[in-house]
């Protein structure tokens, strides 16, 4: 996309056409954005023909983004969040008596994690105003590429990766099998010292029940991955998206469910109504609890601070015991 001589942008234009595209329409924009449709429609007109580039296709189901459309919404995520970061350093940045703060995480890690750091943040700074973005991992790989927000605290598969995105890694978090205290799946499982549990082939788990999370959700990504290494079709009985809900029921005796080994201090399973079981690590069965970051972006001084809240609650609360 080759723009048109003195075209120029500024940061107003880079929200209109960024709003645009995420309403899909000129009125709707409008309404957000609190102009006139027309002078919106204007706008556009002129910056397109400044690029000298169309940045919208019109559809039956609405505005579309083109070629140069997705180009130019990608650079003015980049240079919102830059902006925003700017001026959020430049607001009392030794005291942090004001600034903003947008981060992601998921849904079971907030339900753990933000009673620990958000309360004593407050009191500290009280004046900070902070938005939370609650979803699994992936869709905060995908915000936070899209600069939507700052950083978000998530899991991420052993061994992936991304050019776009910087993951701070605490710790390797090994899945664990969760059964009912008289299930017949643990009379089968051995002792061995280098497991925190029994450990269990997962040859015996092929035709049990099994009680999981959907599909797209990184501990069935996990899951998936095992299985289809292992040539094993699991039997799925039950899906849930709250990995703590198939695990009570799991402890109920429904089924068997693997999940994190960090999770089952959180769970809330009354002590000796369920067991626990290892699998071999050759299986890979595990994942990462990071921070993860814009590889391109930067953190304010709020951000950092906030962070550190994030990794002493981590430690404090989510750090798994050593094996033995």
């Amino acid at each position: 996309m080759e723009a048109a001589e003195g075209a120029h942008v500024n940061d107003r234009e880079l929200t209109y056409v960024k709003t645009i595209a995420e309403e899909g329409s000129v009125s709707a924009a409008a309404r957000k954005l609190f102009i006139a449709q027309p002078s919106l429609s204007q706008s556009l007109q002129r910056i397109e023909e400044s690029l000298g580039a169309k940045l919208f296709a019109r559809t039956p189901s609405g505005l579309k983004l083109t070629q140069a459309g997705e180009k130019y919404v990608a650079m003015a995520n980049r240079v919102l969040k830059l902006y925003d970061d700017l001026l959020a350093e430049l607001s009392d940045m030794e005291s942090l008596s004001e600034g903003n703060i947008n981060f992601g995480i998921t849904r079971l890690l907030a339900k753990f994690l933000l009673p620990q750091v958000l309360p004593d943040f407050h009191r500290r700074y009280p004046n900070i105003k902070i938005s939370i973005l609650e979803k699994n991992s992936k869709e905060l790989d995908r915000a936070l590429t899209a600069c939507d927000i700052s950083f978000a605290v998530m899991h991420r598969l052993v061994g992936e990766g991304s050019r776009h995105i910087d993951y701070d890694v605490f710790w390797k978090d090994p899945f664990v099998v969760t059964v009912s205290a008289d299930s017949p799946i643990a009379r089968k499982a051995t002792n061995d010292p280098a497991y925190p549990y029994p450990l269990i082939d997962i040859r015996h788990l092929a035709d049990e029940p099994l009680l999981t999370v959907p599909y797209g959700q990184r501990i069935r990504q996990v899951l998936d991955t095992v299985f289809m290494r292992t040539g094993i079709r699991p039997n799925i009985l039950l899906e849930s998206r709250d990995y703590t809900t198939v695990q009570s029921l799991a402890a109920k005796g429904i089924g068997y469910t693997i999940g994190p080994q960090s999770y089952t201090a959180l769970s809330k399973i009354e002590p000796g109504e369920a067991q626990f079981l290892s699998l071999d690590n050759s299986l890979n069965a595990a994942w990462a609890l990071c921070i993860a970051t814009f590889a391109n972006g930067s953190l304010s001084r709020a951000d950092m601070e906030m962070l550190r809240y994030f990794e002493d609650a981590i430690a404090h609360v989510m750090e798994p015991d050593p094996l033995p």
